[in-house]
């Protein structure tokens, strides 16, 4: 029985594997997830990096353990919430600065900022849609 469980783990983690190595953006909801996360790790690896091995190892036993289509949804929703507030608080600083006249390198960085703040909100997005 143990055997049958540790060759089913093993078969898991192969497919992932290769799911790594694919474009993860055809799946949806966890398997996605699982295969973002996949993905870091072979990058990990691939540089070394044993900090981070251990945190996207520990990030995919969590995922495998506690991920379901409601929890995605809601990671992906208060993504949005966060880069939408983002947005609105960039707009506002814009908005000031031209208000009070300050000088056309701090607007244009200000605004610089703002397009920043649009472009993540709308990769939030389409994150969602593809959910």
């Amino acid at each position: 029985m143990k055997l049958k469980t540790i060759l089913t783990v093993v078969f898991f983690a192969i497919s992932f594997i290769g799911f790594s190595q694919s474009n993860c953006t055809t799946l949806k909801g966890c398997e996605r997830k699982l295969c973002e996360l996949n993905t870091k790790l072979a990058a990990a690896k691939k540089a070394g990096n044993q900090n981070q091995i251990k945190g996207v190892e520990e990030a995919i036993a969590q995922t495998k353990k506690n991920c379901t289509t409601k929890t995605v949804n809601k990671d992906l929703d208060k993504k949005v919430k966060e880069k939408q507030q983002e947005v609105n608080e960039r707009t506002a600083d814009l908005n000031e600065a031209i208000k009070d006249k300050e000088s056309k390198e701090k607007i244009d960085k200000k605004r610089k900022k703002l397009n920043e703040a649009k472009a993540d909100l709308n990769k939030a997005l389409a994150e969602q849609k593809a959910k």
